[in-house]
């Protein structure tokens, strides 16, 4: 059998830009390193189970299965899918290993005997943060989550994404394969005077969105009372009316993509990451920090990094209030703020880093492959 790899993803590794194509993209990366990789987008849509065609350049086939209401048959493999795959020359015999990109894509296939599975667990252990779901919303995504879980025995070997997520799954055979910024810069952005708070993530996500909504109902009016010349940057995708609502606020701009991260890293004086619920690890905090910005965040965030991390350039605020004083400390005070960068971003270079992420890949396809 030759040593092929397939790389099965709702997300394209080709021109990443969010956060979900980049890990994708550094994925399909590591994975060349140790044979080679065809690439198969799988995602779900509401009408019938088919084939895009023809699929762009550099992906083998594009299939989409068809969703059921109410998550019936959630992860069940898709059997026209499966066909159609087949009759457009998708043999999934001749690969020695399969690598997907969530629990669901690689779900809707029908693994062959002797063909070994790994899946990335990115955004496994979703957490729900006080009044974010209606109890029968969260009863519903409870059971889904709970229904996914016994799927694992299903698979080979997993990735998790950190440290808290793993450690509930110790029988599994996995590694951490911590999310890592895709391109910082090579040295930390130098600091600046500037009144500007920024937040880059995407913002149609709902633990994002909401976090955000409750930012500016609940600590953003105290922090322009005691610095009035203060703005928000709010950078990443968002429906226009959503958009709309935030800029109501008094110097609070969200235009959603822009067209230099960079240059809205170099003009801010600090991040926000106001996330109280979700799953996996917020890779913006990282990136901020490899820009040299210090970051506030909440509790839930700060715990995906405390082992690697600890403090280092971080202020983890305990509450609404708590958040809003520590964003006037660091307007305050630029010396402070300079300090945790500069903790923040020695820590990010050391330990989240292509050369670990693709040696934590080898780690576990590797032995595999064999």
């Amino acid at each position: 059998m030759p040593d092929r790899i397939l790389l099965v993803s709702p997300a394209s590794p080709f021109n990443p830009q969010s956060g979900a194509q980049q890990r994708t993209a550094l994925l399909y990366e590591a994975l060349q390193t140790l044979g080679g990789v065809d690439v198969v987008l799988l995602e779900p849509t509401a009408d019938s189970s088919r084939l895009d065609m023809p699929p762009k350049p550099g992906i083998l086939a594009h299939g989409r299965w068809h969703q059921r209401p109410f998550g019936i048959g959630k992860f069940k493999p898709d059997s026209a899918l499966n066909l159609a795959l087949k009759a457009e020359g998708v043999d999934l015999k001749r690969y020695r290993l399969i690598v997907s990109r969530y629990l669901n894509p690689l779900a809707k296939l029908v693994v062959p005997p002797g063909v070994h599975s790994v899946v990335d667990l990115d955004d496994w252990g979703y957490h729900y943060g006080p009044g974010a779901l209606a109890l029968a919303a969260q009863f519903k995504s409870r059971y889904a989550a709970w229904l996914a879980k016994r799927q694992l025995k299903r698979f080979d070997a997993y990735f998790f994404v950190n440290r808290r997520d793993q450690a509930q799954h110790r029988e599994l055979k996995s590694v951490l394969l911590p999310n890592i910024p895709y391109a910082p810069p090579t040295q930390p952005f130098p600091q600046t005077n500037s009144p500007v708070l920024l937040f880059v993530g995407s913002l149609w996500y709902a633990p994002n969105r909401e976090g955000i909504d409750r930012f500016l109902a609940r600590s953003w009016p105290a922090i322009k009372s005691a610095h009035p010349e203060a703005e928000l940057l709010l950078v990443g995708a968002a429906p226009p009316a959503v958009r709309q609502a935030w800029e109501q606020h008094p110097d609070v701009s969200a235009p959603g993509f822009v067209d230099d991260l960079g240059e809205a890293y170099r003009n801010a004086a600090f991040t926000i990451a106001p996330i109280y619920s979700g799953g996996g690890t917020n890779i913006k905090i990282l990136e901020s920090l490899a820009y040299g910005r210090a970051c506030i965040t909440t509790p839930h965030s700060a715990e995906a990094f405390k082992e690697d991390l600890g403090s280092a350039g971080l202020g983890v605020a305990r509450d609404d209030r708590h958040f809003a004083e520590q964003c006037i400390a660091w307007l305050d005070d630029s010396d402070d703020r300079r300090r945790n960068a500069d903790a923040g971003w020695n820590k990010v270079t050391a330990r989240y880093t292509r050369p670990h992420f693709i040696e934590q890949v080898t780690q576990l396809c590797a032995p595999l492959l064999r």
